[in-house]
């Protein structure tokens, strides 16, 4: 049963793959923070409006193209969920190679745009984001991850 409502949930985010904010992040960053990611950014950096003006037209360029590598994570998983109990090694090999390079465009995402960042509202206030949003993205990878089953399992043994 779990494995069918996540498979709905998760089917569902990759229709608004291009949103400016995904699915995903808005629903588990709401259930964890009780509000969304944007608004707890706000209120963790209390950025003065000249910083402001200068951070928020970064981030909107990086949560555009975050949420992209984001909803191909969404696709992995699917495609994991999709026979996770029958995997063979050479699908498993594949999928887990498709997480690294999705890990590695993440990583390299964020460290293409962390001088933008700090140009935008300095070292500190570069780093406190950071800071966040492994904190963030940690906190969503650990909920979706609880509710992912284990190679070979099966609903008989949830």
């Amino acid at each position: 049963m779990k494995r069918i409502i996540l498979t709905l949930v998760l089917a569902g985010f990759t229709f608004g793959a291009f949103a400016q904010v995904s699915k995903e992040d808005v629903a588990i960053t709401q259930a964890y923070f009780k509000k969304d990611k944007k608004a707890l950014v706000h209120d963790v950096l209390k950025l003065s409006d000249a910083q402001g003006h200068a951070f928020w037209p970064v981030y909107e360029a990086y949560e555009a193209k975050r949420v992209a590598i984001s909803n191909k994570r969404i696709a992995i998983i699917n495609d994991y969920l999709k026979g996770y109990h029958t995997l063979t090694g050479q699908e498993a090999t594949a999928l887990t190679g498709r997480l690294f390079a999705n890990d590695k465009a993440l990583l390299d995402l964020q460290k293409s745009f962390f001088n933008k960042f700090v140009t935008a509202v300095g070292g500190l206030n570069a780093a406190k984001f950071y800071q966040l949003e492994y904190y963030v993205q940690s906190v969503v990878r650990m909920r979706v991850q609880d509710t992912i089953p284990y190679i070979g399992e099966t609903d008989a043994h949830q």
